[in-house]
């Protein structure tokens, strides 16, 4: 069974983030995200890049929305939005896809639930958090 639990990078982070731009490029995987007022910025970088990703509109997530609902509460999940997942169908479909290149404790599932989309990442390590715009 999937475990979700929030995550905080940082502290003081908005709880509600909206997706500015997702970079794919040399550079790795840069996610850019800003408050509901747009005036503050937080930019996530996963500099060595990620080894699977997918953006998916969150009204399409029917079932996972369900799930979600089941076990930890719509406010759970509709008022926050950085989380990590363990023994998702993600990563599950991931490890076996590599055949055994990788154990379950290496990677890593992030999401981003934002109001919009629902963006998750597979990687092996945390990525870098900048924050621009002065949050408290």
């Amino acid at each position: 069974m999937e475990r979700w639990e929030r995550w905080i990078p940082i502290f003081g982070l908005p709880p509600r983030l909206f997706n500015d731009s997702f970079l794919d490029s040399k550079e790795g995987i840069i996610l850019e995200f800003s408050d509901e007022n747009n005036q503050k910025k937080v930019e996530f970088k996963f500099e060595d890049g990620v080894l699977a990703y997918r953006n998916i509109d969150e009204g399409s997530l029917l079932k996972r929305l369900n799930y979600l609902d089941q076990h930890y509460g719509v406010d759970f999940y509709s008022e926050w939005t950085l989380f990590k997942v363990t023994n998702s169908e993600f990563m599950n479909w991931f490890l076996d896809e590599s055949s055994g290149i990788y154990e379950p404790n290496q990677l890593i599932h992030y999401v981003f639930f934002t109001p919009n989309d629902v963006i998750e990442i597979l990687t092996t390590y945390t990525p870098s958090v900048v924050i621009n715009g002065g949050w408290k």
